[in-house]
């Protein structure tokens, strides 16, 4: 099963990723409200075990630093929780509904200020020009002259 447990640099990580989030976030982060939607979905909805609880709000709250993807949070669910995609797209979406929905602008731009950026390929420059000879009629060639 998943482990949600994180060595001292991957806290750390996530704490400044935390420290950079606008207000509005943290407080979603961090609020009571927040967290009893979550219990309402997880256990009320779902009768999901503590340790299935534990990792969903692991994974939710990835989401919510910008660490994992909106588009792979089902798929991420599925994996860990080792649960069927019909069940892991329907906790999805109502974490998307409940807890997403709210903050789902600044979400948006955290994903796409977090997600790499294509590096562009240099483009080759054209060869340059071998120079050429300058056809100059008054250079004569001294090795083919007659000899006198």
């Amino acid at each position: 099963m998943f482990s949600t447990s994180l060595s001292k640099e991957e806290i750390e990580k996530r704490q400044n990723i935390f420290v950079s989030l606008p207000k509005n976030l943290k407080e979603t982060i961090l609020s009571e409200e927040t967290a009893d939607k979550f219990y309402n979905i997880s256990y009320g909805k779902y009768k999901l075990g503590s340790e299935q609880q534990r990792i969903i709000s692991f994974t939710t709250g990835e989401a919510l630093l910008g660490i994992i993807r909106l588009n792979e949070f089902a798929n991420i669910l599925k994996e860990r929780l080792e649960i069927d995609q019909m069940v892991a797209d329907q906790i999805s979406q109502d974490i998307k509904q409940e807890i997403f929905s709210p903050v789902m602008p600044i979400l948006t731009k955290i994903q796409q200020e977090s997600s790499p950026k294509p590096i562009p390929s240099p483009v080759p420059s054209p060869p340059s020009p071998t120079p050429a000879r300058p056809k100059n009629e008054n250079i004569v060639d001294l090795k083919n002259l007659p000899k006198s």
